[in-house]
């Protein structure tokens, strides 16, 4: 990137407080933390409830900043050009917008209570059959993350792809404000995050935020199949709807899933297609469709999304599954969990093509609120009913899934540990050679850790 400090100033309505640090004027990259401070770096000292970042100033010019942001009236650096804002990240969302301006390409934007990422990668592979494309990388969709995102755009950069993230009322909003997207897309409404939202309806209000931002000739696709984003009828854009029900626009049958892929017939107000993907379960052919329906919309032939398609392979610790050493096959599906995201893994578990054991260990479910009991107990009911050998649950909630298993008339085995190490410490004599063993729970529940420890002990064959 090259931005002008007198841009910078201009664009956040700023005041330089030292002038004659002009003369270093073209900024190269944009951080937020002193640590990762590089070449010609304009440092963003953002504050918290508990952080000020503002003490760091004086230390990020001898790591390559030659100018920084300030909601202090003073110049802490005079080798730094020093620019006063009002608010330090709010400025971060503003200079990010006026960044993105520079750039006139498609940006979609991502929201959903459930499978963002992956349909922001299936996205990102279809498209990238015909364009350099741009994405968010990892979990950077907050107020933080997407700035950053969109600061790493560059001139050979046709299209973007950013996934937006949110816990309250109002962040959806500033964010797509400031992404400023050609196409919208939800994902589905769940439960996540409903502790602050305080219902479904709630978190549906808040996911509609991102049509804030959406350009007035824009494009909004939702899946239809969901029972929240079907009460949606009439929105100032174009919108396309998609799902497994042939009343959709775009719509999927004849859905297969075997060893490592997942097979469909795909059907578009364009053309019918025979697709093939690296992904296990129904989910994932709804992001597909969603993929689909932005490749149709951006031009692409039916040649460029089959490669597009062809090219996907799913992200670490999202329906990664693997055989170890030891015989055993973990899908790996750590990353997050919410009660609808359970019921997809356990459905891909119950259809995964195995003569031996089938073992889900569920933990916990963070940010439900006054709601977790009942969200637990029901995805305890769900799983007891998808003909699975063995459930193991793990965590102070998770004993809300096993009593879900155990009030159900169906006669699913069912264990309970109250901590990772309490069940850690019986792995040996829980699983044998042969098993295919299911991890899901909370990313603040870290069941990679376990993942990881599970695969290296050698278990018996009985």
């Amino acid at each position: 990137m090259e931005l002008r400090l007198q841009d910078i100033v201009e664009a956040l309505q700023g005041k330089c407080l030292n002038p004659n640090r002009f003369d270093n004027n073209i900024v190269q990259s944009i951080s937020t933390d002193s640590r990762q401070v590089g070449y010609r770096s304009l440092f963003i000292p953002l504050k918290g409830g508990n952080f000020d970042a503002h003490q760091f100033i004086p230390h990020v010019f001898d790591k390559g900043a030659i100018a920084t942001l300030t909601e202090e009236d003073i110049v802490k650096d005079e080798r730094l050009c020093t620019i006063y804002v009002e608010n330090t990240n709010e400025a971060l969302l503003k200079l990010a917008q006026y960044y993105r301006s520079l750039f006139k390409i498609p940006i979609i934007g991502i929201t959903g209570s459930v499978g963002k990422t992956s349909t922001k990668e299936i996205i990102a592979a279809v498209l990238s059959a015909k364009f350099n494309v741009h994405k968010t990388v990892g979990n950077y969709n907050n107020e933080i993350g997407l700035p950053l995102t969109l600061f790493n755009l560059e001139k050979h950069h046709e299209v973007a792809v950013i996934e937006m993230g949110m816990n309250h009322f109002g962040e959806i909003h500033r964010l797509s404000l400031t992404a400023s997207p050609q196409i919208a897309v939800i994902t589905n409404i769940g439960s996540s995050h409903i502790e602050n939202l305080g219902s479904r309806e709630g978190i549906l209000k808040a996911k509609l935020e991102i049509l804030d931002g959406l350009d007035k000739s824009g494009l909004f696709i939702i899946n239809g199949d969901n029972d929240l984003l079907s009460t949606i009828k009439q929105v100032p854009f174009k919108m396309l709807k998609y799902g497994l029900k042939e009343e959709q626009d775009y719509y999927a049958k004849n859905i297969v899933s075997e060893a490592d892929r997942t097979t469909a017939e795909v059907f578009t107000p364009k053309a019918n297609y025979k697709i093939a993907i690296s992904a296990l379960g129904e989910h994932m052919i709804y992001n597909t469709l969603a993929a689909i329906a932005i490749a149709e919309r951006l031009e692409l032939t039916e040649e460029e999304i089959l490669t597009g398609l062809a090219s996907y392979q799913p992200s670490q610790m999202r329906m990664h599954i693997k055989t170890y050493e030891n015989g055993i096959t973990i899908m790996d599906d750590t990353y997050n969990a919410s009660p609808e995201s359970m019921q997809a893994a356990l459905r891909v578990l119950k259809n995964y093509p195995t003569s031996s054991r089938k073992i889900a260990v569920l933990g916990d479910m963070l940010e439900m609120g006054s709601y977790a009991t009942v969200l637990h107990e029901q995805v305890g009911q769900f799983a007891s009913l998808e003909n699975i050998d063995l459930i193991c649950t793990v965590g102070e909630l998770a004993k809300h899934i096993y009593n879900g298993v155990n009030n159900t008339s169906a006669n699913t085995k069912v264990v309970y540990y109250a901590t990772k190490e309490e069940f850690l410490s019986e792995i040996q004599n829980i699983f044998q050679i042969g098993d295919t063993i299911l991890f899901k729970a909370s990313r603040g529940m870290h069941f990679e850790e376990m993942v990881e420890e599970v695969g290296k002990v050698n278990y018996d064959e009985k």
